[in-house]
């Protein structure tokens, strides 16, 4: 699979100090997600690791909830309707890294400490844990949302559909 993201990590905990494989994992989730969408850029993504306080704080300031949560998403492309980016029509203007021209499509912030306390509730591992939150948090960078019953079963069916292609199992 050919790389279609340029991945800027800003790990604050050191959570992928000693797991290089997972952080390829990632790599190839993102790629995946961008590829069940047909995305037709080059496109970058902000990925930042933080713990409970950082996320908690994060989650107070941006969406008033006042708790930690696993993942958040900052898109940077608007869209109209939910889980519909119109690659074609797209005003790249507002949202391309001109020195590389990369499409940006947002940010994703994940609190290591919730990844790792959902693995072992779930009973799965790290690794598919940390690959279902940021396949959740691309797909919300690509539009989508779980604001409805039938908008939350779309995202899911996407995110099992690219942990699935990817043998990130359960």
């Amino acid at each position: 699979m050919k790389s279609k993201v340029t991945l800027y990590l800003e790990d604050e905990v050191d959570f992928f100090k000693e797991q290089h494989e997972l952080l390829e994992q990632v790599k190839a989730v993102i790629n995946q997600c961008l590829d069940e969408e047909d995305v037709p850029y080059e496109v970058e993504v902000s990925l930042t690791v933080v713990d409970l306080d950082a996320i908690h704080e994060i989650n107070k300031e941006h969406r008033e909830i006042d708790r930690p949560t696993d993942v958040l998403s900052f898109p940077q492309i608007d869209t109209e309707y939910i889980g519909h980016i119109n690659w074609d029509t797209l005003d790249t203007a507002s949202c391309v890294n001109y020195d590389t021209e990369e499409v940006i499509l947002g940010d994703i912030i994940l609190c290591a400490d919730k990844a790792k306390e959902q693995a072992n509730n779930y009973g799965h591992s790290l690794t598919r844990e940390v690959c279902f939150l940021v396949a959740h948090s691309m797909f919300h960078l690509l539009g989508y949302d779980h604001m409805t019953e039938e908008d939350e079963k779309t995202m899911v069916r996407k995110q099992e559909s690219v942990l699935q292609c990817l043998s990130i199992l359960r």
